[in-house]
């Protein structure tokens, strides 16, 4: 019995080790580029944050043509009604005035519509589209396992950070796929962050560092 025991000690503390290892090792980190999110196929979410999301595929069109008007700043959401993307939303929207000096536009995909809606309240100023190809999140997908979510501790740190930030949400929708924030801009993409695990939002000195040394008159 005691064995039994000492395997279970063992196999928990392995468990733990794997959970908490860099995620590029155990579910990729390679960035998408910009010919590949120029592909994106997106479809406006409309309505208020209290009604129900309203799309028509009429609507659709590629992300191409949302480059061409000009630099913006895109956060691909892992799951609108996520505390903890609800979170980085808030921080990113507080850089508006910033991104309005700037020429720079800001917008959300998200890959289910779901929540797209109530997620605009902590996004005021900001488009959101529908990214049913998930184009924004590939080329190489990057599911984190609920149970390695669940054990890194990385997770509870932001989620502190969200209850400080008194940041409330839901566990509706599918929330494995990890996101990222891009900032796009004469065919380029000129800053990338990819989560890297639940919660794990841009860096917001790192954001705004990117966005005061963006210069637009190099991109007319």
């Amino acid at each position: 019995m005691a064995f039994l025991g000492y395997g279970a000690v063992a196999a928990l503390g392995g468990a733990l080790v794997y959970a908490n290892l860099p995620t590029y090792l155990t579910i990729g980190a390679v960035a998408p580029k910009f010919a590949h999110l120029a592909t994106a196929k997106l479809t406006p979410i409309r309505g208020s944050p209290r009604e129900i999301e309203t799309i028509d595929k009429n609507e659709q069109f590629t992300a191409d043509e949302l480059f061409k008007k000009g630099p913006i700043m895109v956060m691909a959401v892992r799951r609108p009604g996520c505390m903890l993307c609800r979170r980085e939303a808030a921080e990113l929207h507080t850089l508006l005035p910033l991104l309005k000096e700037k020429g720079i536009e800001l917008a959300a995909v998200v890959h289910e519509s779901r929540g797209a809606n109530e997620f605009k309240s902590f996004f005021p100023g900001g488009e959101v589209y529908l990214d049913q190809d998930r184009t924004f999140y590939g080329p190489n997908e990057r599911w984190l396992p609920i149970w390695v979510g669940f054990l890194r501790f990385g997770t509870y740190q932001n989620v502190y950070k969200a209850k400080k930030a008194k940041i409330e949400g839901n566990m509706e929708g599918e929330g494995r796929l990890l996101g990222g924030v891009y900032l796009i801009a004469n065919n380029d993409i000129v800053f990338t962050h990819l989560e890297k695990e639940w919660g794990d939002a841009a860096d917001i000195n790192e954001v705004r560092a990117a966005i005061e040394k963006f210069d637009n008159k190099k991109t007319n």
